[in-house]
């Protein structure tokens, strides 16, 4: 077991934790925001294309916003939807719902309406805050999701939509208000649900608290802004990466984030040249879409002190030499946990543990492994409210996440000597690709709805190339033709596009006559399939591929 000094820590010592992770009671949106606006006013905390907010403008339009969802009937405990970009809408209305003690439900903006409808109904939102752009999606759903009572629109087209159950009014009706005094916000009240893909099923809501979400990107350790910085938030806000790591630490340091939209390697050094960028963090992918762009000679050329990883690259030591960043670092993290190894970034670890929390590696029993062994990472908070409250509705899967008073994180690591955890793989059968977690039950039942398959599993298997990023995987797919049917997989992978999240959609296809099962239980032995050699496999993104169709 790993152990570390925790706060408090002894008078006339350097604080382990950076000495922004403020006492308990502060470690709140409500808090944060007040304390912005009385220490630097007139500093700039949010930069969009729209426009400017100070701390001081930040928190009072939070509160209006605040006053307007209670006049929506919203009140401490009660959930708030969002379907936002990367806006000021999405921060204020984030900030509002805290303000009013109710809990924010970001929607990953590429759900299908089959997610977004399940998600609607789990959280119970009677109000949604959406982009004008998602209302067709809303528009599927007018049957589908009757608890919905408000629909705030931002942007052109707040009209109603026919024989929609709701009522549709503009945003601008939220920030009509005057401020609000911000209710009572304590560090154990729940902020939002965050909804991800696990192992099973449709996605399971994340409860984390005031504190939990405070503290998830470690505010002040390795990785994060400082008051003098400029912070690049290209990763959706709705990712706790874009959340945590880029909007709310730089609030808390007391810096100025500049959203935008989405990441662009071909826009992304002259945006941070023209808004004077000086801290960025990505997901170890984008580590090679940036090198896959032409050089140029004004590759160095940049502002840029500090870029910090989500997940690393192999690509490191290429990115250090062409653009001359002085500082990168990574971390390791979950959903339900934060970003709990964090370190400076090199080719292959994941970091090393915060001093506030305590880890284990441990085998199939719970018991924990030699040194130097692999096993699977058990983590748990030294602090009050440091990981998820558990998930929403879901006292089973709660429980067995939290089985023997540890979170079981599913990913199998080892430890060097000195303190660097290594990733070795995935006990759970969570995918990852890309940042999002993909469900394969979830993939598997839209490819069993197609007449053409018979059988089907799914697994992760190792993200290829060179410039792959530690840890990330591509989805495989495992197919049996039913009889007399022809698999036409270009075919497939539409009727697929049309269900799932891009993502999650697999890149690869494997076609059997029967599935490789144990022969004890008939469990389908997916080690087998990942096995075989890649070759073998139809890739979508190379149609041209092995085995585009199969009878049987």
């Amino acid at each position: 077991m790993t152990r570390t000094h925790a706060t408090p820590h002894p008078p006339g010592t350097p604080d382990p934790l950076g000495g922004l992770m403020r006492p308990l009671p502060e470690r709140t949106v409500p808090a944060v925001l007040a304390r912005g606006a009385a220490r630097r006013p007139d500093k700039a905390a949010v930069e969009t294309e729209t426009g400017t907010h100070t701390y001081r403008s930040l928190y009072e339009d939070a509160r209006r916003v605040a006053a307007g969802l209670a006049a929506l009937g919203v009140g401490a405990g009660d959930t708030v939807a969002l379907m936002l970009g990367n806006t000021a809408e999405h921060v204020l209305t984030w900030f509002g719902a805290s303000c009013r003690n109710a809990a924010e439900v970001p929607l990953n903006t590429s759900f299908t309406p089959t997610q977004l409808a399940y998600v609607l109904a789990h959280s119970a939102a009677r109000v949604a805050v959406v982009d004008a752009e998602y209302l067709p999606l809303f528009a599927e759903l007018t049957t589908a999701i009757p608890a919905l009572e408000t629909l705030v629109v931002c942007g052109e087209g707040a009209a109603d939509i026919p024989g929609a159950p709701w009522r549709t009014v503009p945003f601008a009706t939220l920030l009509s208000h005057a401020p609000a005094q911000p209710s009572p916000v304590g560090p154990g009240d729940t902020l939002g649900i965050l909804y991800t893909s696990g192992t099973t099923g449709m996605p399971k809501g994340v409860v984390v608290s005031q504190a939990q979400t405070y503290g998830r990107m470690w505010p002040g350790g390795p990785g994060t802004p400082t008051a003098d910085d400029r912070t690049l938030v290209v990763l959706p806000l709705y990712h706790v990466i874009g959340q945590c790591r880029g909007l709310y630490n730089t609030l808390i340091a007391g810096g100025t984030a500049v959203l935008r939209p989405k990441f662009s390697a071909s826009r992304f050094w002259d945006t941070c040249r023209a808004q004077r960028i000086t801290f960025a963090p990505l997901v170890g992918v984008m580590v090679s879409y940036l090198l896959a762009r032409p050089q140029g000679a004004d590759d160095r050329d940049h502002p840029v002190r500090h870029i910090a990883l989500g997940t690393t690259s192999p690509e490191l030591d290429r990115f250090r030499e062409r653009f001359g960043v002085p500082r990168l670092s990574v971390s390791y993290g979950l959903t339900e946990a934060g970003g709990v190894l964090v370190g400076e970034a090199e080719t292959a670890g994941c970091g090393r543990l915060r001093p506030d929390f305590d880890a284990l590696l441990v085998d199939e029993n719970d018991l924990p492994v030699a040194p130097g062994e692999v096993g699977e990472l058990l983590l748990r908070s030294r602090e009050p409210w440091g990981t998820m409250t558990g998930y929403h509705k879901m006292p089973a899967e709660t429980a067995a996440r939290w089985r023997n008073l540890w979170l079981h994180t599913g990913d199998l690591m080892w430890r060097r000597d000195d303190g660097t955890y290594m990733f070795s793989g995935r006990r759970s059968e969570r995918i990852r690709v890309r940042g999002e977690n993909v469900s394969p039950s979830e993939v598997e039942r839209e490819l069993a709805a197609h007449p053409a398959v018979a059988e089907c599993t799914v697994l992760g298997v190792p993200a290829d190339g060179a410039d792959a990023a530690v840890g990330e995987q591509e989805v495989m797919a495992a197919l049996v033709a039913a009889p007399g049917h022809t698999v036409d997989l270009p075919a497939l992978v539409a009727h697929l596009e049309r269900s799932l999240p891009p993502f999650a959609v697999p890149r690869y296809f494997r076609l059997y006559d029967r599935l490789p099962r144990t022969d004890a239980t008939h469990r389908v032995r997916r080690s087998a399939i990942a096995a075989e050699p890649r070759t073998t496999a139809w890739d979508r993104r190379a149609p041209d591929g092995p085995r585009a169709r199969a009878t049987r």
